[in-house]
């Protein structure tokens, strides 16, 4: 699945996805400065007002207010008009509309995806100070396949953890899901076949200045590209180019 890599100071002022696309948006935790608290309804204020830090506040803000604002855009409808409804393992969806989407954030990087044709699931995250070794048995299948198993043990439960996370998020689990009941089988350098039983995922995964981030589709999607915006200020990105080569190439 070929990637087309954008870097951006922001979004465009109209935004569209072909049938056969899906649209990733990653924006820097900054850019939380420029929106407001009043973007957001209000499940999603007070989930703001219950985070203790303030990085924490901000990624929440960030990628809520980016959530309305390319939906918005995609379907030409004012912020404020857009409801949302969530499943029984907390999937939120839009109500009435047949845009899927997913999104997430860690660390400095908050990341969603767009898609019309199917679900869509998305992870980023980044290291933190744990026992990594320990933990691995909780995400890894015996037959998984990575391309990092001579890596440390950070890397490889990262790595493991977000694409099986955007797998579970895709399907509609959530966190619900064990994870190492999801079998990983190496496609190509970044590209990854998933399986659980007879169901079957496709998942991208990269790392992008220090985080983890996973892109998952069902194996049976129609969707063939992913187009891939990054926001931010544009003196701290690298060569579009260079993103775009370290991005899924074909499944």
């Amino acid at each position: 699945m070929p990637v087309t890599a954008f870097a951006m100071r922001q979004l465009p002022g109209k935004l569209q996805i072909g049938k056969d696309e899906v649209l990733v948006v990653l924006a820097r935790r900054q850019l939380a400065a420029q929106m407001k608290l009043a973007y957001l309804d209000e499940a999603e204020q007070t989930r703001y007002h219950a985070y203790v830090f303030a990085a924490d506040r901000q990624r929440h803000l960030l990628a809520h207010s980016l959530k309305r604002e390319i939906l918005a855009k995609l379907l030409n409808k004012a912020p404020a008009q857009l409801k949302f409804q969530t499943n029984s393992n907390g999937k939120p969806s839009l109500s009435g509309e047949n845009v899927q989407f997913n999104l997430s954030h860690s660390g400095d990087w908050v990341a969603l995806a767009f898609c019309h044709t199917h679900a869509v699931g998305i992870d980023v995250e980044q290291s933190k100070p744990l026992d990594y070794l320990s933990l691995l048995p909780s995400v890894a299948h015996p037959h998984d396949d990575p391309a990092w198993q001579e890596g440390s043990a950070a890397t490889r439960f990262i790595a493991l953890w977000s694409m099986k996370e955007a797998v579970s998020k895709c399907a509609g689990f959530g966190l619900s899901l064990p994870f190492n009941s999801l079998r990983l089988k190496r496609k190509g350098d970044q590209t990854y076949s998933c399986s659980l039983q007879e169901q079957r995922w496709q998942v991208m995964h990269y790392i992008r200045d220090a985080h983890h981030v996973a892109i998952a589709l069902p194996a049976h999607t129609t969707a063939t590209h992913i187009r891939l915006i990054e926001l931010g200020e544009l003196d701290k990105f690298s060569d579009p180019k260079a993103l775009q080569d370290t991005a899924m190439q074909s499944a």
